[in-house]
């Protein structure tokens, strides 16, 4: 007998074949998966087909956030996910919203719904979610069960800290796993699958008790018979992997003997997990193979476009809502190294946000300091940049500018714990040396350096040399005694350890950060990030654009960016394109002797 279990992971809301920031179509969606996985069904009569979703499936694109801000009707991403599904995983952007959003979702929902590994007390959400599920199937030759569990990393206790301390427990993900896939044998499962929303990395902060990316120590657990991994939105199996990981077999897409898959993110592809299954006094796998398959190459089932084709037009009806203008062009292809308004903004709605309070009186008066990190930089392709064309804003802009659900939390830092920060910002930049002429640490590896822990401080001038080595890891943890911050200064004086600032940053910012864990939060707004940055951008403000950042050596360097960005630098005399390199991205010169001039810009 032949088991077919089908999985996504990371899809972040990524539905309808539609670009809601570019308003072109796209090749690969949700729909594009069900289309695939229902003709397969019906191709394969004979074969027992499961369907599963491995998490952050709730948040993260504009169908997301338009269930968020209508609550009072029947969520569209629930009623899509009705069509597809048997069994879901939970991942760590589901807790994004809040418990009590993540009820109504999941109450709209018909598939089983499982977690291992948190505890919700008394929520009633807890009703809803099973520690694992035991899927009985009727085959030719008698009753196949099939066990699913599912885990999630610890760090959402830091990441989610406003909505989960005191609400919920998590414990260790290998030790959950072991635990509970000893309890779904024994509850006569024959064969069972982990849905792990968690990398897989051999990096000893993550093989630790409590890592983040935990999958590689799942593959050592005896009871487990197969793995859908995701939460870093990577592929696997992957040819790029076959040096780093011990005991690989990229044939049948396993570790260690177990078939894996990781789909990717955004439904760019969906994981398949075959298994061939014989019974003689009990069920054993005779064969199991793990691929991905490109949603691009999957034909769209037109009548599931028109079926969902209202819910889309309700989207970009509410996407379309003019909320200010620009001048010129906003991109982020560069914004890693050079200054972006399309970052700066976002500094500046916070800003002035912490200035109304403090003219009211509701925090105390320092001087404040804005910051902000590119989200969108190319860590999910090359299409993963935000631009917005001059001209008329619209809300689907200010989703664009800032896509996470973060809230409005303001601390005050001292200087001492202001240069760690700029310390661990610094840290994205290679070592210069003679031998290479790369700037950046990787954006897209899950072991690299991600944009969105790339702050930049608009309110500071600074100076990187970052001949000396990074002093931080991109996960905040100090790898070195080296201090590349040479010079910080507020309003031309040198800060000091013991000025004090104030600092309009966000949930995770603060709750991810060790340093700032500490820190005292002197406002926690319960409002999103977005609301304010719409708000603002709705008084049509100007601000002075500027470049805080200075790095030395000040000279050339490469920097990779995706191939669209040519057709934005013309104007800017630093960079120069160099060559195309592969799917979308290019390689840029970046001339950092050459200064170019900031000042006002209206949005």
């Amino acid at each position: 007998m032949k088991l077919t279990i089908f999985a996504t992971t990371d899809v972040h809301g990524a539905i309808y074949p539609y670009d809601y920031f570019n308003t072109s179509l796209k090749s690969s969606s949700l729909l594009h998966v069900q289309s695939y996985i229902d003709r397969y069904k019906t191709e394969h009569p004979d074969e027992l087909v499961i369907t599963v979703d491995n998490g952050d499936m709730l948040q993260g694109d504009v169908w997301s956030d338009y269930d968020y801000r209508h609550q009072d009707t029947p969520l569209f991403v629930p009623q899509v996910m009705n069509g597809i599904y048997d069994v879901i995983g939970i991942g760590n952007h589901e807790f994004n919203f809040g418990l009590d959003y993540l009820h109504k979702a999941y109450s709209q929902i018909n598939a089983a719904i499982v977690n291992s590994n948190v505890d919700f007390k008394d929520h009633p959400i807890k009703e809803r979610i099973s520690p694992y599920v035991i899927l009985e199937k009727g085959t030719a030759e008698g009753i196949l069960k099939i066990g699913f569990l599912s885990v999630v990393p610890t760090q959402i206790l830091k990441w989610d800290q406003t909505h989960l301390e005191g609400n919920v427990t998590v414990e260790d993900m290998r030790t959950t796993v072991e635990r509970t896939a000893e309890e779904i044998r024994a509850e006569g499962a024959d064969i069972i699958i982990l849905l792990s929303h968690s990398g897989m990395s051999k990096h000893p902060d993550h093989l630790k008790s409590y890592g983040e990316n935990q999958t590689l120590l799942m593959t050592m657990i005896k009871d487990i018979d197969g793995i859908v991994f995701g939460h870093t939105h990577e592929f696997f199996p992957d040819q790029m992997l076959e040096a780093e990981i011990d005991n690989i077999d990229l044939n049948k897409g396993a570790v260690n003997g177990k078939p894996m898959v990781q789909p990717g993110v955004s439904a760019s592809h969906l994981g398949q997990l075959t298994f061939e299954l014989e019974r003689g006094e009990d069920w054993h796998i005779t064969d199991s193979k793990a691929q991905l398959i490109e949603a691009a190459d999957m034909p769209l089932d037109e009548s599931l476009k028109t079926k969902y084709k209202n819910l889309h037009d309700q989207v970009s009806d509410y996407l379309s809502k003019p909320i200010g203008h620009i001048d010129e062009a906003w991109h982020t292809y560069f914004s890693r190294v050079l200054p972006s308004k399309a970052v700066q903004v976002t500094a500046e709605a916070g800003k002035a946000y912490a200035r109304a309070l403090m003219d009211q009186g509701e925090i105390e008066t320092h001087p404040i300091i804005g910051f902000n990190a590119v989200i969108r930089a190319g860590r999910d392709g090359p299409d993963d940049y935000t631009v917005l064309e001059a001209g008329e804003i619209t809300l689907s802009a200010a989703i664009d500018l800032y896509k996470h659900t973060n809230i409005m939390t303001i601390i005050k830092v001292d200087g001492r714990t202001l240069k760690e920060w700029l310390e661990w910002s610094a840290s994205q930049f290679v070592e210069a040396s003679s031998a290479t002429d790369e700037l950046l640490a990787p954006n897209r590896s899950k072991d690299g350096f991600p944009s969105y822990n790339f702050d930049v401080f608009f309110d500071l001038d600074y100076t990187v040399d970052i001949t000396r080595p990074p002093r931080y890891s991109g996960t905040a943890k100090q790898i070195s005694d080296s201090e590349r911050i040479v010079e910080m200064k507020y309003k031309g004086r040198p800060v000091e350890p013991d000025d004090w600032f104030i600092v309009p940053a966000n949930n995770y910012r603060v709750s991810y950060t060790p340093f700032l864990r500490d820190a005292e939060v002197v406002h926690e707004s319960y409002r999103h990030v977005r609301d304010i940055v719409v708000e603002y951008m709705m008084t049509e403000p100007e601000f002075e654009h500027r470049n805080p950042m200075t790095i030395m050596p000040a000279r050339k360097y490469k920097m990779m960016s995706a191939t669209k960005a040519r057709g934005y630098i013309e104007k800017d005399s630093r960079i120069n394109y160099i060559e195309s390199i592969d799917d979308g991205f290019s390689w840029y010169e970046i001339d950092l002797s050459k200064e170019e001039q900031y000042g006002s810009s209206k949005e």
